[in-house]
């Protein structure tokens, strides 16, 4: 009986067969049989190549269009509507994964045509905030880094990058309090949202932990690491850093001192592992938002996130609620926070799928309004999966320096 690995076995044997055929390549001697299928490929690559120049001639008449009318020229939904079809369509053997990095490198180049894209971000380099944003916007982009949210919000207000990436919540500890201070306190929009995987590693000068005195870390990676860090670093004293990148830049002036940070910032600040993988959960994920100066046209696929808060009597919040079940609006996630503007008054943050402009998602807002004091709408974007989440050890990162 043919397992499940034999029948996929077969049927790649069939679909090289058939290549080979196809492209009248002889398969009785291994040399003359590789020899072909280079030739074959290299034929691919110069269509694809002229394919590739179709599609920027057409990307820079795209730019030239939006330029006269006046137009936005980053537009989200249609990147993401793209990714879409394509997933959609995709007969493989290429996985998603690579098919969405091949295409998020094709869409930068486009961008790169019509403008340069900067990108606002909690530095310094090698955050996993800039590596959210680069899974968002390839490597063509310019990535500012910025020493405080305050500041990577002050960037997009002030015109100093078309884009902005903060975190918003994590799995494990729950919403970004300052981040949603921030997006009460300031007019944006969230435009995008990405979940990347947090995997923490212990990295240094030294040739091993025995010896190691100090550690460096962002509170939080102390915290998903604690468990770790009590059973093998019990009398190691702890320093409180800004990031994970400044862990490690500081890890990097002590040959006595250790960093918990990704691999990136390791290989950037040239320090090696000494532990990997320490963090105390599996599945560990950050929600990242993306923010711009603009709304998204509906892509069929979106979610929307609101902030609103209600009055100090009782069933205010049920009542407020209720407008969403009323109308079969899908809440997926609802979250409090006390408003710093108004001691003991709190806001609730809530996402719900669907965009402000489907009929039923403006038909529960209009209830709303009727059940709250306060209500504004960070912004519809397109739907991740928190469930495939980006992976920074499963791709190769670089930059370039852009003056």
């Amino acid at each position: 009986m043919l397992t499940e690995e034999d029948t996929d076995a077969q049927a790649l044997s069939m679909k090289g067969q058939v290549f080979m055929e196809a492209h009248q390549i002889p398969n009785n001697n291994p040399e003359t049989e590789l020899k072909g299928i280079r030739e074959a490929i290299d034929g691919i690559d110069e269509k694809l190549l002229r394919l590739l120049n179709q599609r920027m001639e057409l990307a820079q008449e795209v730019g030239r269009i939006k330029a006269e009318k006046g137009l936005t020229l980053f537009d989200p939904s249609r990147e993401q509507s793209i990714y879409d079809r394509l997933t959609r369509d995709n007969p493989g053997p290429l996985s998603n994964d690579s098919l969405r990095c091949i295409y998020r490198e094709i869409l930068a180049a486009s961008r790169l045509l019509q403008y340069v894209l900067r990108v606002a971000f909690l530095g310094p380099a090698w955050t996993y905030s800039h590596l959210a944003a680069m899974s968002l916007y390839g490597h063509s982009a310019v990535y500012q880094p910025f020493p405080t949210l305050e500041d990577v919000f002050d960037a997009l207000l002030k015109g100093k990058a078309h884009v902005a990436i903060v975190p918003v919540e994590n799995s494990l500890q729950g919403g970004v309090g300052r981040t949603i201070d921030l997006l009460y306190e300031r007019e944006v929009h969230v435009v995008r949202e990405c979940y990347m995987e947090v995997s923490h590693y212990l990295c240094g000068k030294s040739q091993g932990i025995e010896g190691l005195k100090h550690l460096y870390a962002h509170p939080q990676a102390v915290e998903q690491c604690r468990r770790w860090i009590l059973e093998n670093l019990r009398n190691v004293e702890i320093y409180e850093c800004s990031s994970t990148a400044q862990s490690a830049q500081m890890a990097k002036k002590d040959p006595a001192g250790a960093a918990l940070c990704n691999l990136h910032a390791a290989d950037h600040y040239g320090l090696d592992i000494l532990a990997e993988r320490i963090e105390d959960h599996t599945e560990n994920t950050t929600r990242f938002f993306a923010l711009a100066n603009h709304a998204n046209p509906p892509t069929g696929k979106d979610k929307t996130t609101i902030l609103f808060t209600v009055s100090d009597q009782p069933g205010a919040l049920h009542a407020a609620l209720e407008a969403f079940a009323k109308h079969h609006v899908n809440m997926s996630r609802i979250e409090s926070r006390p408003n710093r503007q108004f001691p003991w008054q709190y806001l609730f943050c809530v996402d719900i799928e669907g965009h402000v402009e489907e009929e039923s998602v403006q038909a529960a807002f209009n209830d709303l309004r009727s059940h709250v004091t306060l209500l504004k709408l960070l912004g519809s974007y397109p739907k991740s999966d928190p469930k495939h989440p980006f992976r920074v050890e499963m791709e190769k990162m670089r930059t370039v320096d852009r003056q």
